[in-house]
């Protein structure tokens, strides 16, 4: 089953040669101009998706010891590796010194030592998507395995890699929280178009069963859970008169929640850090020519802050937006750019006051960032 962007896309080839490069380039292009510190996190990974159909899924790894800006590691790393790290990169996190890289066109869980970035095995979950963890588990979204025209979410043991059951969920699920025993997953429904799914759905974790579902929007796609345990969601809107937006659903009891909120703004992507939700958002005129916007929304009240969170103007040179993350120790935001979405794109560091520490050259369409922080 193709994965929705591949649709919009044109697959197109171009070579990426694995490289280190001499450290990422500060504002005015010149080498370790602004070396910055990571605090606890010595270095985060980025996940990038390649097209469908390509096997050009690669990782980079930036260190904060040395400043230094890794590209195509993953294949430096495994040279031996059929295939190198495989077709479609949909998501990655770090657990307890692992990377979990999951690749979707391939069928698979990737899983790679944090330290040194090579490989340990990898789990086979058909048309995996997102994947989140609980004590001794990993949990994995998939478009396929649940009841009917549904999907799932599969759980494996983290010491094993042997599956060990599976939750039929709604349609076409994506990304998975989980708080104080229960798993929550967003429902897309995206090729069910005009009948997108509308629901988050719960899981039971003590005995891994359908627990309920909660209804908020059509063609749910991330979600977060805040420091209070408020659900934050987003919605693709269907492409057309329903816009794309974010949802607050309060945090009113256990697993318990008030009615979802929204805050009427395109959000597309998102990350949250000390109370804040930081956002991107895409929207588009008849000729489907794209506009971004960039924004900060206090948890507490949900109140959109007047200023975006890139204040020194270079927003006006991003091409495509794509990837989000906050680091946790210094509040610095990584923010990747897809590019054209066929060849090199960039990744770039932001101060948390908004200004543009350094960019480097990723791989193809760079998505998914994990912060990997000391022992």
């Amino acid at each position: 089953m193709l994965k929705l962007k591949s649709i919009f896309y044109t697959i197109v080839c171009a070579a990426l040669l694995s490289a280190c490069s001499d450290g990422p380039k500060g504002p005015d292009d010149d080498p370790n101009d602004n070396p910055v510190e990571g605090g606890d996190v010595v270095g985060f990974y980025i996940l990038n998706e390649g097209n469908w159909g390509q096997n050009k899924a690669s990782l980079d790894y930036f260190s904060y010891e040395d400043n230094k800006y890794t590209a195509n590691i993953y294949a430096t790393r495994n040279p031996g590796t059929v295939l190198g790290l495989g077709d479609v990169g949909n998501d990655i996190a770090e657990y307890n010194g692992r990377i979990y890289a999951v690749i979707n066109g391939s069928n698979k869980v990737e899983i790679i030592d944090a330290a040194t970035a090579e490989r340990i095995g990898q789990v086979n979950i058909d048309n995996c998507r997102n994947i989140a963890f609980d004590g001794n588990y990993a949990y994995v979204s998939s478009f396929v395995g649940g009841e009917g025209d549904c999907g799932s979410v599969t759980r494996f043991d983290l010491t094993t890699l042997s599956l060990s059951g599976s939750v039929s969920v709604g349609k076409q699920p994506e990304e998975i929280v989980i708080s104080n025993g229960y798993l929550y997953v967003a429902n897309s429904g995206q090729f069910q178009a005009p009948d997108y799914d509308r629901t988050i759905t719960v899981v039971r974790l003590s005995d891994f069963t359908y627990y309920g579902s909660i209804d908020v929007a059509i063609n749910m796609h991330h979600l977060r859970i805040d420091d209070d345990g408020n659900l934050w969601v987003t919605s693709r809107g269907n492409y057309a008169d329903v816009p794309s937006n974010i949802y607050k659903l309060p945090k009113v009891g256990d697993n318990t929640f008030g009615a979802p909120k929204a805050l009427d703004v395109p959000c597309t992507n998102l990350a949250l850090n000390d109370g804040k939700v930081y956002f991107y958002g895409t929207t588009y005129d008849e000729n489907w020519n794209a506009t971004y916007n960039y924004g900060v929304i206090d948890c507490a009240t949900a109140k959109i802050q007047p200023q975006s969170f890139i204040t020194d103007g270079t927003e006006k040179s991003l091409a495509a937006p794509y990837g989000i993350a906050v680091q946790p120790s210094t509040g610095d935001i990584i923010l990747t750019d897809a590019r054209n979405y066929v060849s090199s794109g960039q990744v770039r560091c932001y101060s948390s006051e908004g200004k543009l520490l350094w960019t480097n050259t990723a791989g193809d369409i760079p998505g998914h960032i994990a912060f990997v922080k000391e022992k």
